[in-house]
Order: structure tokens, then sequence, then C-alpha cells
């Protein structure tokens, strides 16, 4: 056990990651990450039950971290699922042969808890006094939390993410006008329930913790289009993706290859949350959930 070492997993709807840091006076420094596609929300059947290839993908990333774990010897660890195990009739199979492999518990978190933890790791990392609006697009939910300091004020965490919105509206792989509209519709339906009390507690800035938010970013880093994250560059973005039309093909300037398969869905999503929500610029955070969780360590510790 080494001190001062701290360690968190992340089992998400998208990806698997393993997050390792050394807590120094001012704060952390990342000792390792890992992180694997898993796309275990992709693994969900009609029934909401997890598949048996879903489930060994997930196993068998793993099994690649408890080795990683034995290595590091970290003085505190934290292992949380989210929003595709909240789902999966069969999450129970899932977790117990996890917690075999990695012989430690996990913990299933709700997703308001999700949602608050996403708030402390972006309060943890960006330490603004604004009022702040923050957003995270996971594979299986989206969080919508307003907070100020490290009060949160407004948390909801809405059945609708990336890897469900593939699966739902871009299942042909086709980067049509009409699988982008019927994409953002619904997430707007989703979304409009929360709009009355988000408009009325307002925010001073928008803060994006997710990997839809961080691609967009560097699609826009990349072509210069804009300098700031604003509606007019998501549409932007959006006929570029509609000009490529399938995503096997979507090799726009700045998108990574790992980004590719969620990136159209995510980014309805993301055009929806700025059309209801009449957000005017978004700003990537440097904090998130696995932040957020580190943040719990350390005050624990």
């Amino acid at each position: 056990m080494i001190d001062k070492r701290y360690t968190i997993i992340d089992l998400g709807s998208n990806s698997f990651h393993m997050l390792t840091v050394n807590k120094t006076d001012d704060g952390f420094s990342v000792f390792s990450k890992k992180k694997q596609k898993v796309r275990l929300a992709s693994g969900l059947d009609e029934n909401n039950n997890l598949d048996q290839q879903t489930i060994d993908i997930g196993l068998d990333c793993l099994q690649k971290f408890r080795k990683e774990l034995d290595k590091l010897q970290p003085a505190k660890l934290i292992i949380t699922a989210t929003a595709a195990l909240r789902l999966a009739n069969n999450k129970q199979q899932f977790i117990n042969q996890a917690e075999e492999i990695l012989q430690y518990p996990i913990k299933l978190i709700s997703g308001i808890e999700e949602a608050k933890t996403i708030y402390r790791g972006v309060a943890f990392t960006e330490q603004s006094s604004q009022q702040l609006l923050v957003i995270d697009i996971g594979g299986a939910s989206t969080e919508l939390i307003i907070g100020q300091g490290n009060n949160v004020l407004e948390a909801q965490s809405l059945e609708m993410g990336c890897v469900t919105w593939l699966n739902n509206f871009f299942s042909d792989k086709q980067l049509s006008a009409d699988n982008f509209a019927l994409a953002i519709a619904h997430a707007k339906a989703v979304i409009e329930p929360q709009l009355i009390k988000y408009k009325s507690l307002g925010w001073s800035q928008c803060m994006g913790a997710s990997g839809t938010i961080q691609a967009v970013n560097e699609v826009n880093s990349s072509q210069k289009i804009e300098e700031q994250l604003t509606l007019s560059l998501l549409n932007n973005i959006k006929q570029q993706c509609i000009n490529v039309a399938t995503i096997d093909q979507l090799n726009i300037d700045g998108l990574k290859e790992s980004r590719q398969p969620v990136f159209a869905s995510g980014l309805a999503i993301l055009i929806a949350l700025f059309e209801s929500l009449e957000i005017s610029a978004i700003k990537p955070s440097r904090g998130a959930l696995r932040e957020g969780l580190i943040s719990i360590l350390f005050e624990d510790s």
C-alpha cells in the first residue's frame, strides 16, 4: 500500500475508466489513467438485459484493471457503476462476477448521486465562484446540475445518452438530417419537464463535463470555426456529419476515431440542450465524475 495514492474505477455506460492520482498539498497529480470502450449500454437488449458478449468484454477489461491494481497498491479505492447497470435487469449477475475479479465491492450509484458527484468534480477542479450549469452526456444518461461553489442547487439525471441515442436514432448508421431531427426532438421531450425550474434558477456560466463536449472542443480547436462552443458551431459540425453521410465514414477534422461511433448521437443531445435551455456557450470542464470521486476519497482520508 502506498500512502497518498488513490484509485477510482468508473464502470460507465460507454467506457470503463481507471484513474490513479497522488495527493498533493494543493490537490492531486495524475499517476496513471486506463480506459477501455466497453459500451455496456449497447449490450442492453429490448428487455434491458446485458448480452453475454458485452458482459465478457466488461469482465475482460476488469481482469486488466485487477492486474494494474496489484501493481499500484493504492491506499484507497472506490469502484462505481452508473446508468447502464442501473437499467440492466441482470445487473447483479455482472456485479457479482466483477466483484469476484476486483476483490472489492462495487457501488451502484443513483442518477441523482451521479449528478451531484459530477458537480463535485467540476467544483473541485474549477474553483469557480459563479453559479454554474453543468452538463454531462454519458452513454445512457445525461446529468444536469446547477450549483454555486460547493453547493448543489438542482440536480437531475435524464434517461438519454450517446449510446442509447445511437441505438434508437442512428442504428442504420446514416447521418441523415431526418435521423438528427428525430434524435433532437426526442431529447427535447426528455428535457422539457426540467425547463421551468432550471431557467428560473439561472446560471452565469455553462460547463460541459463529458466526452461529447470534449470532442466538440477538439473539432473546433482543429478547424478553428468559432471562438467559443456555441449553437452555431454545433450546427456547423452537424452539417459536416450530414455531408459525410454515414457513421463508418465520419472522419471530420479533429474528431478522434475512438469517438466516431457515438459522436453524432451525443451531438444531437447537446444541440437539444442548447436549444431547450437557451444556452449561449459551453466551456469544457477539467473535472467530472472521476474527479468528484477522488475528492470524496480525499475527504475520507
